[in-house]
């Protein structure tokens, strides 16, 4: 109100009664001071708009609202009670993140599972860093006997899952949610509300399967096909300073990494995922020889800044099926000396396990490195052969077996065994054979030939046969021909099952930076520098 109606309305107001009641003839003294009040109130609600003060209102009521939808719980609403009825449905099938649903923030979505094998997806989307992800998920209150909480039904499994299918959160419908989703008016938990902070913005997928566990739900899991469900989304700002790193859960290789130099990198903390694949039945080439294969070496490399402690943790995400695994990890120079052909027996690795998933499925070692530089990690089939050779073959290109005629290796598992076969014949038999120029004697020595050409042997030297400037014939030296034998039958079992020719694992290695060692410290210099009359 302002001062000029102010003044008027004093001067009213101190007028003597009967010269009021006079100049109001036969109206009412109370009735004209109610009109006189209602001006007064219209005048002034007219003035203070004008500057303001009913737009002030206004936008505190809308902010009001913003307020009570954005935190309903600081204004004694479940976030439950505000969320309208569904009014769409999912759209079948939405089984995997290529065919997820888009929701509406605020709306729910009707939906409901098929089978034991039935998915629904959906997704929405984060426009900042750190945003909470709420999740309701309510069923309809007709069912009978709904109470979440008490697991009436507990035949859902919610999952949160970033733009990769990475896990977020992960829950059974029968745990009570960290937000109160309980209807006051209907007295009952039909609907339970779970939340989940975003780190980085993006799109994230919500998950909607079957338990399928009789501990939780009991005989209700047969059933989940027939109830309905509805599961809404809403995306708040939350205070969390700070922007989140992008990173994987897991990883997995690269083919081909059977060499150091082909390693693939680790990052720590990130969880790599492999395979070996396995060949028992035939022999692996190599170069000019072929060796009897197990399985194909991975190689992993990991760049260290020194005084280290890595460690790794094999088959802890996820159990790896029976099977054990050698692992052994090289400093740079060891490997190259292992990429470059050197015989293992006199490689040292910097460590060497076998690790075995079967009586200690999830297993953790720590390693310390001393020096900064990169560390290669091999990952095989340990010795999966429990037993000595019992009976040789020799190793065929043509049999289906991979084995031909029997042999006899004096040492190992697999060797060349001098046969009477010159190259070409060899060759007709389909043997893994090679021709070895050695000075053995011809006829007497197995498998001892002329170097001259022959059969498709070898000739050396070159102008052996032949008459050098002189007269005299240059001699030709001999050659030893000699077949592949590998072991066909051992003395015990196989440590793999049956029909098992690749074989998955998964191990998660970190490092931690350690602070200087006593010994290492200019301290500790120093102190070794200072007298001591009891050294």
């Amino acid at each position: 109100m302002n001062r000029r109606l102010k003044g008027a309305v004093g001067f009213v107001c101190l007028l003597p009664l009967a010269a009021t009641a006079a100049s109001l003839g036969t109206n009412p003294g109370a009735d004209y001071c109610k009109s006189d009040r209602e001006s007064s109130y219209a005048q002034g609600y007219a003035a203070g708009e004008v500057n303001g003060w009913n737009l002030g209102h206004q936008v505190g009521h809308d902010f009001g609202i913003r307020q009570c939808v954005a935190e309903p719980l600081q204004f004694g609403v479940t976030l439950a009670s505000v969320i309208p009825p569904a009014t769409f449905g999912e759209t079948e099938p939405n089984d995997n993140m290529f065919s997820a649903d888009p929701l509406v923030q605020g709306q729910a979505f009707w939906g409901q599972l098929y089978s034991l094998a039935d998915q629904d997806w959906y997704y929405t989307q984060t426009t900042a860093a750190n945003q909470n992800i709420l999740v309701t998920f309510s069923v309809p209150a007709w069912l009978s006997n709904v109470d979440l909480i008490q697991g009436k039904p507990a035949v859902w499994n919610i999952s949160v899952r970033d733009a990769a299918g990475n896990i977020f959160a992960n829950y059974n419908t029968n745990i009570i949610g960290a937000i109160d989703s309980y209807d006051r008016d209907k007295e009952s938990f039909y609907a339970m509300t779970y939340g989940v902070t975003a780190g980085l913005a993006g799109t994230y997928y919500v998950v909607v399967r079957p338990v399928n566990d009789s501990v939780v739900c009991g005989d209700a899991c047969k059933y989940v096909a027939a109830y309905p469900y509805a599961v809404t989304v809403v995306v708040q700002d939350s205070p969390l300073p700070g922007r989140q790193p992008i990173v994987g859960f897991y990883d997995t290789e690269v083919e081909p990494n059977d060499i150091p130099s082909r390693a693939n990198p680790l990052a720590t903390g990130v969880t790599m995922y492999g395979l070996i694949s396995l060949t028992f039945n035939t022999p692996i080439p190599q170069g000019d020889d072929a060796v009897w294969g197990q399985g194909e070496n991975d190689w992993f490399v990991y760049k260290s800044n020194g005084n280290e402690i890595a460690t790794l943790s094999f088959c802890e995400r996820e159990s790896c099926g029976p099977g054990n695994w050698s692992v052994e990890l090289y400093d740079q120079a060891m490997a190259n000396r292992w990429e470059s052909g050197e015989s293992r027996q006199t490689l040292r690795p910097l460590f060497s396990i076998n690790t075995d998933t079967v009586n200690d499925p999830s297993a953790v070692y720590r390693i310390g490195l001393r020096d900064p530089g990169y560390y290669f990690l091999r990952v095989n089939h340990k010795r999966l052969l429990t037993a000595s050779c019992s009976s040789y073959r020799f190793v065929s290109k043509t049999d289906p077996s991979g084995f031909a005629e029997p042999c006899q290796c004096d040492t190992g598992t697999s060797c060349y065994v001098p046969i009477d076969m010159k190259p070409d014949e060899c060759k007709a038999e389909g043997l893994d054979c090679k021709a070895q120029i050695l000075a053995c004697i011809e006829k007497v020595d197995p498998g001892c030939f002329t170097a001259d050409g022959a059969n498709g042997g070898p000739r050396y030297p070159s102008n052996c046969g032949q008459s050098s400037g002189g007269g005299e014939i240059t001699p030709c030296a001999t050659y030893q021909m000699s077949a592949r034998c590998g072991c066909s039958k051992y003395l015990g079992e196989v440590e793999i099952p049956d029909n098992a020719y690749t074989s998955p694992y998964n191990f998660t290695w970190s490092g931690t930076q350690l602070p200087p060692h006593t010994i290492d410290s200019d301290a500790y210099d120093d102190y070794g520098k200072r007298p001591n009359p009891y050294q």
